[in-house]
C-alpha cells in the first residue's frame, strides 16, 4: 500500500533517496546529475530575498555547478511564489558585480497536488499538465536565444493530459495514484526508479516518527481546508445576501418602472379618448350621419356616442 505522496513527509522521504531524485530529474529536465545528497528545508545563506523560505528538497551537482530545487505544494502558492523561489536561487549565484555571471545553472521543479486557482492576465484558468519558465531572451519573430539553461518547470498532477510526455506521466501518476488508489495503484514498476520510489513509499516501512509527523501535516492540511471552506463559505453568505439585496433593488426599479409605464399608458389613452371626443364632436355638428354609423365607424356604443353628444350641448 502507497503512502500519500500528497502528504509532505511521505514526498520526502520517497524523493530524498539519491536514485530517485536523479531519475526523476533526468526524465523532467533531461539532465543528469551528480549528487551525494539531497538536503530538506534548506534556506539560502545569503540576504538575497526579503522574504525567509525553505526549500523542501535541494540537491547540488558541484562538478557540473548545477543546482536542483523541488517544491512540493499541496495546495496553491500562485504562480508568483514559485517565480520567487525560481529567481532568489539565481541572484545568490551572482556573486559578482563585475560581471554579473550566474555561477550555476539553477533549476526548480514544483510539484502541484490541487487543482491551479490561477488565470492567466486574460483571467483565462491555466489548466496545463507543465508549465516551462526560463529566461532566455527572444528576438522580435519569438525565436529563443539560447543564452543559459535556467529552468523552472510547474508539474501538476490533477491535469495530466493524454500528451503529457511519458517520461513525467509515470511520476505524476505515481503521485496521483498513491492519492486516490494506493491499495492497488496502477503504475509503471517496469521503470526502476518508479518501482524504488513505489518501495519507498510503501506504508508499512515507515517509522513511527515519520507516521507522527505525517499526522501533524495532515492536520495541518485539515485546518487549512477548514480556513479556506469557512472562508468561502463566509464569502459566499456575503455574496448571498449582496444578491439578495441586487434583487430586491432590481425588484423595486422594475415596479417603479411598472407604474411608470401604467401612468404613461393611461395618459396616452386618456389622450386617445379626447381626440376621438373631438372627431364625433366634429361629425356631430356636420350633422350628416346619425348616431348609429357614427358609432359603428368608432367601433363605440350608441350611448358612448349620445354620452359625447350630450357633453357637447351642456358645454
Amino acid at each position: 500500500m502507497l503512502a500519500n505522496l500528497d502528504n509532505e513527509v511521505y514526498f520526502k522521504k520517497v524523493f530524498t533517496d539519491v536514485e530517485v531524485f536523479t531519475a526523476f530529474v533526468k526524465d523532467v529536465l533531461g539532465i543528469d546529475i551528480h549528487i551525494q545528497k539531497v538536503e530538506t528545508e534548506k534556506v539560502l545563506p545569503s540576504k538575497v530575498s526579503a522574504i525567509k523560505f525553505k526549500m523542501d528538497l535541494f540537491a547540488e551537482d558541484k562538478a557540473a555547478r548545477t543546482v536542483v530545487e523541488i517544491q512540493k505544494v499541496d495546495y496553491d502558492y500562485t504562480y508568483n511564489r514559485f517565480a520567487h523561489y525560481f529567481l532568489a536561487n539565481l541572484i545568490d549565484t551572482q556573486r559578482k558585480s563585475t560581471n554579473y555571471a550566474f555561477a550555476k545553472d539553477v533549476y526548480v521543479i514544483v510539484v502541484v497536488t490541487a487543482a491551479y486557482k490561477i488565470s492567466d492576465k486574460n483571467g483565462k484558468p491555466i489548466k496545463n499538465d507543465v508549465l516551462i519558465t526560463d529566461i532566455n531572451p527572444r528576438d522580435l519573430s519569438g525565436n529563443v536565444i539560447e543564452i543559459n539553461n535556467h529552468k523552472m518547470v510547474i508539474l501538476n498532477t490533477t491535469n495530466i493530459q493524454p500528451e503529457t510526455p511519458v517520461a513525467i506521466f509515470d511520476w505524476l501518476n505515481l503521485i496521483r495514484e498513491s492519492m486516490r488508489n494506493p491499495e492497488n495503484p496502477n503504475i509503471n514498476t517496469g521503470k526502476t526508479a518508479i518501482a524504488k520510489a513505489a518501495k519507498l513509499a510503501n506504508i508499512d516501512d515507515l517509522t513511527p516518527e515519520q507516521l507522527a509527523a505525517a499526522k501533524i501535516h495532515e492536520q495541518r492540511k485539515e485546518t487549512v481546508a477548514f480556513i479556506e471552506n469557512t472562508t468561502r463559505l463566509q464569502v459566499e453568505a456575503e455574496m448571498g445576501e449582496k444578491i439578495k439585496a441586487k434583487e430586491a433593488e432590481m425588484e423595486e426599479k422594475i415596479k417603479e418602472k411598472e407604474v411608470e409605464m401604467e401612468e404613461k399608458i393611461k395618459e396616452k389613452e386618456v389622450e386617445m379618448e379626447e381626440k376621438i371626443k373631438e372627431k364625433i364632436k366634429k361629425l356631430l355638428k356636420r350633422g350628416r350621419l346619425s348616431l348609429e354609423e357614427i358609432a359603428e365607424d368608432f367601433d363605440l356604443t350608441i350611448e358612448h356616442v349620445k354620452q359625447v353628444e350630450n357633453e357637447m350641448k351642456n358645454s
